[in-house]
């Protein structure tokens, strides 16, 4: 079943983990796919599997704290495809830090990439989704938007600050036939949660504390995606789904 045949969806941070597997699921279901990446080499792997899998694709090194960039990214991706129908905002970036030491522009970059990053990737598909009346803004955050992440206030902040956005972005696009929601996954087996283990700490333990007992993968968070990005997620707006096997019962 091709359920987003003849739709262009734009993913950012598309050239691994949940974004990666976003971006090849909805290939799959028969969208043409603009992998939006700010490490080239990845982006054009990906890419090279979009098109293997017999879908249309475009990479764009792309960084989406930085208005040009987004813009160029917005561009291309029209000029190849007429018409943006999806976008998914999965860029985002975890250093640690704890509050006492952390610089203020360890905290500016963390803003800029998650938070600014999710405003003006959003901005700049709007347009385009209301003069057609009809797109589907996904939005990923975090579990840290609602228990806090030691070490990470600034993670947890922007990860936040995307619930309170979409749900506002949600509001003034509804009377044009737009949605926006947000997928907030949890502890997920992605390269950014295995950078900060610690010294013989293994990912795949914390599955310990979840309801189903396992963590996240990426492919998790797929099924979710194509529900929102879909005609049968065509009333849903404003809304946080949280997939996390349990951990958190939102």
């Amino acid at each position: 079943m091709e359920r987003l045949k003849g739709a262009v969806a734009v993913v950012t941070g598309a050239g691994q983990g949940i974004g990666r597997a976003i971006a090849l699921g909805m290939a799959r279901e028969g969208a043409s796919v603009v992998v939006a990446e700010l490490n080239a080499d990845t982006a054009r792997s990906v890419e090279e599997e979009i098109r293997h899998l017999g879908a249309a694709a475009l990479s764009v090194q792309t960084d989406v704290s930085r208005e040009d960039s987004v813009e160029e990214m917005a561009r291309q991706s029209l000029a190849r495809f007429g018409q943006i129908d999806v976008l998914v905002n999965d860029a985002g970036i975890f250093p640690q830090s704890p509050i006492e030491t952390m610089a203020e522009e360890e905290w500016d970059r963390v803003i800029g990439t998650n938070l600014v990053g999710t405003f003006l990737c959003s901005r700049a598909v709007v347009p385009g989704m209301i003069a057609r009346r009809s797109g589907r803004i996904i939005s990923l955050a975090s579990g840290r938007a609602l228990e806090g992440a030691r070490n990470g206030a600034h993670y947890a902040a922007s990860k936040a600050g995307i619930v309170g956005f979409t749900k506002a972005l949600a509001l003034e696009l509804a009377p044009h036939g737009v949605t926006a929601n947000v997928l907030l996954p949890g502890v997920t087996d992605t390269a950014q949660p295995r950078a900060n283990l610690k010294p013989g700490e293994r990912l795949e333990d914390r599955g310990g504390s979840i309801p189903l007992g396992r963590i996240g993968q990426p492919e998790d968070l797929v099924g979710p995606a194509l529900f929102l990005a879909g005609q049968s997620g065509r009333f849903v707006t404003g809304q946080t789904l949280v997939v996390n096997g349990g951990s958190i019962r939102w």
